[in-house]
């Protein structure tokens, strides 16, 4: 986890920043129905034209035929945002880096999301840097409808401390409605200990314009921790753990 990320806002700021949220996401909730109706009205076109063919097909083949209809998730868009990349490792225990960590599980999480019919976006894909202003305007920019940032925890004088926690954006009911589902999610799954969710000032939930999470998998600081999130049946675990709370908070 990038502490540096992290600094103390004033009450005013505070309000300043978290109504000019709310104003971004009116306007993408406004883009989201625009986008919505025309995907519908293209579907039904589509869906009339394909019956009607198939139709005149069964009529001559003298059989019966049916026609696909698209995976519930695929209106929706996810960006999952693994932290750190690069030169910048994050934390790290005996047995991996954060970078790694991080990228395992958003690897794992798409997969489990897109097989759900959901579209994701990754603000990286490999081991390569990218910097918060880059991830907030890839983030931005998708018009995506939610967005998951995933890091590992740290805790410099107490090596017994564990557990997960999920941050979301100050001052958004949104970000924190997904932040519980998928906390409550993530505790059920992994049997970790739960930390629970709070609000943050990190930037990429914060100056993102979609309800955003940024997820704490757990303290590399922790050497039974530590040694699970290198284990790939715990990344798995973990990663399943988000994505139920993400469908919790989508399919509600």
């Amino acid at each position: 986890m990038d502490t540096n990320d992290k600094h103390e806002m004033s009450p005013a700021e505070r309000r300043h920043r978290a109504a000019a949220r709310r104003r971004r996401q009116e306007e993408l909730k406004r883009r989201k129905r625009r986008r919505a109706l025309l995907i519908v009205a293209m579907i039904l076109v589509a869906v009339a034209i394909v019956g009607g063919i198939l139709f005149a097909v069964s009529k001559l083949m003298g059989g019966k035929s049916s026609a696909t209809i698209p995976a519930q998730g695929s209106n929706y868009v996810i960006v999952l945002d693994p932290g750190h990349g690069g030169e910048d490792t994050g934390m790290s225990s005996a047995a991996i880096e954060e970078k790694e960590v991080d990228l395992n599980i958003c690897a794992k999480l798409k997969v489990m999301l897109e097989s759900q019919g959901y579209q994701v976006v990754m603000t990286r894909e490999d081991d390569s840097h990218v910097s918060k202003e880059e991830r907030v305007a890839i983030a931005n920019g998708s018009g995506a409808d939610l967005l998951v940032s995933v890091h590992c925890n740290y805790a410099e004088d107490d090596s017994t401390v564990s557990g997960v926690r999920v941050n979301y954006a100050d001052g958004d009911k949104e970000s924190k409605s997904l932040a519980e589902n998928i906390d409550a999610a993530l505790v059920k799954e992994t049997g970790a200990k739960d930390q629970g969710s709070r609000s943050c000032d990190f930037s990429i939930v914060n100056d993102t314009d979609m309800p955003a999470v940024l997820v704490e998998a757990g303290y590399l600081s922790n050497e039974s921790e530590g040694s699970s999130l290198a284990d790939d049946v715990y990344e798995n675990s973990v990663a399943k753990g988000i994505a139920k709370g993400v469908l919790a908070t989508l399919n509600r």
